[in-house]
């Protein structure tokens, strides 16, 4: 492990004030596209997301967009594996064996795909550690695939030239999941009879799991709306630490609002915990060119920490790097999901560059480690975008706008969807001299003419022609004439890629 390079002469303070002289690093906004896996135990029951709350059934605390899954869930788990208070999430975790995992060929999958930073799920609210875990013996080399995880995609990250970030989501999440291991049916032949995470070490003589103690995994005792105590405040921190540092991370993604466990957390701590800031301070010390991101930042905090907006998009051009995370299909792999097509991730890496984020985009593995051929093809195909079309997304900066056109989602954070673009929606990126500015058509126009209205000469940004105009992925010419409502760009008879076109203004 080498840190001792990154350590910082003098550390930050655990304090917003000194945590704000950080600056997101420019690696990160270069980076543009990364591939995370969301992958882990819970992955066994090809279900989808959250499956390790859920299949113990409605339990006190449910909230209302649970309840369609957790029904789905829960009978599943009872037709396949049985009830929870013999097959609980426990067991789920010695069920998942990884046999067919190759991280060095998914990694080289992933960077052709054109991803510059890779993401390792550490360990989702289901509390499962996927490396040789310090601090929680129920991990991915004690129980069931017997091997460090993390360690193997940090390995294969490097080498195939990727930035490398882990994503750590047990920690406040956790303490709300798995409150319903706590639970009992209230009717039916099971009434009364507790779910598996009753259980305590003495009860494990004799079966897979002698030897390890399940309130490890669950926690202690508590019903929904309990406060996490100082115990598991300090666990959750304990193995941030341990993840991030032994595998020295560039990128540290906490699944929370705020730093886990203080004031505006999922689920804050009484009183509320400062452990996150003492956190920061250590970890950007460490490694100066690292980030950290959490999903609700004041505007004055955004040099401290990154924005991560899940499944959103933004409105408009944010002054800051922030970051989209979405998949491309459920975030654990679910059969018959329905999948995102090449075409709409193309769009939305697109809108996102535009507005000065990056795509972080997860990537559904079957349990045995592998893809899915569905999955394989809309990475080859995004990969086949990239090659042609790169160079207008990585390394490139936001422009004075980010597009135009009628198509956009409204709000600040809206949530995803595939948008219905036209012919006059425009994206703009540049270069980081500024001296190319890359257009972006949308949609193929069908009178093969580009109308670029926030390039007409009286319109402001630009106001002399451009010195040359070419179309990235063809060597056929185009014509173009600077106006004052518009540069209007005649185009080939046929677009290059199957996507959206790229437009390369060479500027005086």
């Amino acid at each position: 492990m080498n840190t001792h390079h990154d350590r910082k002469a003098t550390p930050y303070e655990p304090d917003w004030a000194s945590l704000r002289e950080h600056r997101v690093p420019d690696w990160f906004r270069d980076a543009k596209l990364g591939i995370w896996a969301h992958w882990g135990p819970q992955s066994a029951a090809r279900r989808g997301d959250w499956y390790a709350r859920h299949l113990y059934g409605p339990y006190e605390g449910t909230e209302g967009f649970e309840r369609e899954r957790t029904a789905r869930q829960t009978e599943h788990h009872r037709q396949h594996f049985g009830h929870p208070s013999r097959f609980g999430h426990k067991d789920l975790c010695h069920t998942w064996r990884a046999e067919r995992f190759d991280p060095e060929a998914l990694m080289d999958r992933f960077r052709r795909t054109g991803a510059r930073y890779f993401v390792s799920l550490a360990a989702h609210c289901d509390n499962f550690d996927l490396w040789d875990s310090a601090h929680q013996p129920w991990n991915s080399v004690n129980v069931g695939p017997r091997t460090d995880i993390v360690a193997r995609w940090a390995d294969a990250a490097r080498a195939a030239g990727l930035r490398f970030g882990v994503s750590m989501h047990a920690g406040s999440w956790t303490w709300r999941w798995l409150d319903a291991a706590f639970g009992q049916d209230t009717d039916g032949p099971y009434a009364g009879v507790p779910y598996d995470g009753h259980l305590t070490a003495a009860d494990g003589r004799g079966t897979w799991w002698e030897g390890l103690d399940p309130r490890a995994l669950y926690g202690r005792p508590r019903r929904s709306g309990e406060k996490p105590d100082a115990a598991f405040v300090d666990d959750f921190y304990a193995r941030l630490r341990d993840v991030t540092f032994r595998h020295d991370a560039d990128l540290v993604y906490l699944d929370d609002s705020r730093m886990p466990f203080d004031e505006g957390s999922v689920c804050p701590a009484a009183p509320p915990s400062r452990r996150g800031l003492e956190f920061l301070a250590d970890y950007y010390g460490r490694r100066p060119q690292g980030t950290v991101s959490i999903k609700t930042i004041p505007d004055e905090d955004r040099a401290a920490v990154l924005l991560d907006v899940e499944r959103g998009q933004l409105g408009g051009l944010d002054p800051h790097p922030w970051q989209y995370d979405t998949s491309i299909g459920d975030w654990f792999y679910r059969d018959g999901e329905r999948y995102k097509t090449a075409g709409e991730i193309v769009h939305l890496l697109i809108d996102t560059v535009s507005k000065n984020g990056c795509l972080l985009l997860n990537v559904p593995q079957l349990p045995d480690g592998t893809i899915d051929e569905e999955t394989g093809t809309v990475l080859d195909s995004l990969g086949a975008w990239t090659e042609r079309c790169g160079e207008a997304v990585f390394g490139s900066r936001p422009w004075t706008r980010y597009g135009e056109g009628p198509t956009n989602v409204t709000g600040d954070h809206a949530r995803e969807k595939a948008l219905g673009y036209t012919a006059q929606d425009i994206r703009f990126t540049r270069s980081r001299d500024g001296g190319t500015l890359y257009v972006f058509l949308m949609s193929w126009p069908d009178d093969r003419t580009a109308r670029i209205r926030s390039l007409g000469t009286a319109r402001g940004p630009v106001t002399g022609a451009p010195r040359r105009v070419t179309l990235l992925g063809t060597d056929a010419p185009v014509r173009w004439t600077a106006g004052p409502d518009s540069l209007d760009v005649r185009l080939p008879d046929r677009p290059p890629t199957p996507y959206a076109q790229v437009l390369r203004i060479e500027l005086d």
